[in-house]
């Protein structure tokens, strides 16, 4: 036997943790990785430790979109979870801090029209139906996405070596700064990435694509030395 997750994103009070047989063909929450058996590789320790990975669990995740409805969406933000829309290539988060054991909601600019708003999985549908209840009949698209992408997080003095390897985009930290959100390429991965402090960088990419950027970041990492950390 064994705890496990169960959701049902489109219901109240979603996520639920029950015992039952591993092999059982109950619907369970695994997080893209979750074959990789990160708990075993951290406990395993790199000589040098330039690079931290981890992994976080599934993410509630809300794709808001509108053209015109700026100020319905922004004030059903402010009312729901007490953040504005971030400007342009900028994210804002609760507290503008982040957490492994808390994953706090946080919205980022994704583009002219589109945001990407991430929260605990257990809040998902509540947060949803509160926007939806605050926006009313403007026209606005949420698309609850939270099965679809997986989160990274790289951290260490090394980290943004990794990250220079990996994409086109201009790292320096003269030009990307704390709380700055691209969408950009990770190796041949299409991703997110988010500056949360120095050294601390955050990759969003489709969960499809979590196989192949975990092997590219061993690869990219194993000169720096790769630890794993569980979240």
């Amino acid at each position: 036997m064994q705890n496990i997750q169960v959701s049902n994103q489109y219901a109240e009070n979603s996520l639920t943790e029950k015992p039952a047989i591993a092999d059982s063909d109950v619907p369970i929450i695994e997080s893209a990785l979750q074959h990789a058996n990160m708990k075993s590789l951290a406990v395993r320790t790199a000589n040098v430790q330039g690079v931290t990975l981890v992994e976080m669990p599934v993410t509630g995740l809300l794709v808001l979109r509108t053209r015109t409805e700026h100020v319905a969406l922004g004030a059903a933000l402010k009312s729901t979870i007490a953040l504005d829309i971030p400007e342009v290539l900028s994210a804002n988060m609760v507290d503008n801090v982040t957490s492994h054991s808390e994953f706090r909601p946080c919205i980022r600019w994704m583009a002219p029209d589109e945001w990407l708003l991430s929260c605990p999985l257990k809040d998902a549908f509540k947060i949803e139906n509160s926007l939806r209840e605050h926006v009313g009949d403007a026209s606005i698209a949420i698309v609850n996405v939270s099965g679809g992408y997986t989160s990274l997080i790289l951290n260490g003095t090394n980290a943004i070596d990794v990250l220079k390897k990996s994409t086109g985009y201009d790292v320096h930290p003269s030009n990307f700064m704390p709380g700055k959100v691209i969408n950009t390429v990770f190796a041949k991965a299409q991703a997110t990435i988010r500056c949360i402090d120095t050294d601390q960088y955050e990759l969003i990419t489709r969960r499809s694509f979590a196989d192949y950027v975990w092997h590219w970041i061993q690869v990219a990492a194993s000169e720096y030395g790769l630890n794993i950390e569980t979240s």
